[in-house]
């Protein structure tokens, strides 16, 4: 793990592999490890990654004040001037993740080859029921059974295993953090993403970004320059479900790029 900070505040970040630079940031209030799949993939097929971890999470602190998008976003920033990166990057976000680098991307176009949105919510607001399961999945005070519904329902399609590592590692007060920052953004176009190359990875069993809302919406309001791959078999989660098909649409669309 590597460390920067910005306002004096520390950010941890992870650095792998060699080769065209994609960047990752997670879903809310989950750890950068839920991508060490995708991020072993990429780098086997020639592909460097910096993987950031959120605030509150890891060695990366919660500020002392409230965060917009913006912010969160000015993280990537910093962390590629301490990596002396100059080359426009590909930025990637799971879920809430795919807000923040739809910021970033809104923000420094010309630094952007392409941005790749995994569970690519925000144009609607989430289901009700879903929503519902979203917020108990980072309760403390649920019992682990009823827990581990609300994760399947919010995250999981049909039986898919729920890995353990998914039980586990729910950071209430970043995922607190995040949820009211893009809300600071008002009417500012930053979902369009600054106008970059998009990708959505679309599950077709998403109960918190189902397809009408996210990659649907995506492809119609910005025809021309969004892709979907859709993923069958899988929820709002993703990563642990389809990897490979996962790691395969994403490989795909990267080498077009290059």
């Amino acid at each position: 793990a590597y460390q920067t900070e910005r306002d004096g505040r520390a950010i941890e970040y992870f650095v792998n592999g060699e080769g065209p630079l994609v960047v990752l940031m997670a879903s809310a209030g989950r750890e950068v490890s839920d991508f060490n799949e995708l991020v072993a993939t990429l780098v086997a097929g020639g592909y460097r990654t910096i993987a950031i971890e959120a605030p509150g999470i890891g060695g990366s602190a919660l500020p002392d004040e409230p965060m917009s998008l913006r912010d969160l976003a000015t993280d990537i920033d910093t962390v590629l001037a301490k990596e002396s990166v100059t080359d426009p990057v590909v930025v990637l976000g799971h879920a809430f993740g795919n807000r923040v680098v739809r910021a970033f991307s809104h923000d420094h176009a010309p630094r952007v080859r392409a941005a790749i949105l995994i569970a690519a919510g925000g144009q609607k607001p989430v289901p009700v029921e879903a929503s519902k399961a979203l917020r108990a999945a980072f309760d403390p005070t649920v019992p682990a059974n009823v827990r581990e519904e609300n994760i399947r329902m919010a995250f999981f399609a049909g039986d898919n295993p729920i890995p353990d590592y998914w039980k586990v590692g729910w950071y209430r007060h970043t995922a607190t953090l995040q949820g009211k920052s893009w809300q600071q953004m008002g009417d500012e176009p930053w979902q369009a993403a600054g106008g970059v190359p998009i990708l959505v990875v679309q599950a077709d069993s998403d109960t918190v970004a189902p397809k009408e809302d996210a990659s649907d919406a995506l492809a119609e309001e910005f025809a021309g320059r969004v892709e979907v791959a859709l993923i069958e078999d899988a929820g709002h989660a993703l990563l642990p479900e389809q990897p490979d098909a996962i790691a395969q649409a994403i490989l795909r669309y990267l080498d077009q790029l290059n």
